[in-house]
């Protein structure tokens, strides 16, 4: 499955260059890989976390593109693209579930120290219970900020974020203000 290695090495030279709109052109070549690691991993995960799942492949596909040693010549770039959306896509599953664990026991109010930790229906009720907090976040953001927070809490900066959507940086700064901020009142108006 590796693509012409010269023409994704001059691909590379482009976007290092600081020519992002060559990502796209890299993203496409890509796509079978990305839809194949996400596809893996996807399985037990929710249903809307998915996309969450093709952002972070997304994400490691351009880490890895502004990473890979051009001057080697013992590893293809395919090879360490795959690599490194496999481990961002474990450690975003890792994120997840220490997610879904907190989420659920700070809305039910059960510490995991509790008894019945073992219950495979306690494990579904807080399973549910993190889903339906991600939805109400996700509910409350616009498009472009879930996306921000998506990679905000995936443990990018604001200049990371920035150069992988083509933004300023003070742009992806509003973003986050905007978002604790619709975070804080929805909120406060639900309790």
């Amino acid at each position: 499955m590796e693509k012409d290695q010269s023409a994704i090495f001059s691909l590379l030279e482009t976007l290092k260059s600081g020519d992002t709109a060559a990502f796209g052109d890299l993203a496409a070549m890509y796509e079978p890989l990305i839809a194949k690691q996400v596809e893996k991993y996807a399985a037990g995960v929710f249903k809307a976390e998915i996309d969450d799942l093709r952002q972070t492949a997304l994400l490691a596909l351009w880490r890895a593109a502004q990473s890979f040693d051009l001057t080697q010549s013992d590893v293809t770039f395919g090879l360490y693209a795959q690599i490194c959306i496999a481990n961002a896509l474990n450690s975003e599953l890792r994120v997840l579930r220490q997610s879904y664990t907190v989420a659920a026991s700070e809305m039910s109010g059960v510490s995991e120290s509790d008894d019945g930790a073992g219950d495979p229906s306690r494990f579904v009720a807080e399973r549910e219970s993190a889903e339906a907090l991600f939805a109400f976040v996700r509910s409350q953001l616009s498009p472009f900020e879930n996306t921000v927070w998506t990679m905000r809490v995936a443990g990018l900066s604001a200049k990371e974020i920035a150069k992988a959507l083509g933004k300023e940086p003070h742009s992806i700064e509003n973003a986050v203000y905007r978002i604790h901020s619709k975070l804080r009142r929805a909120l406060r108006e639900d309790r």
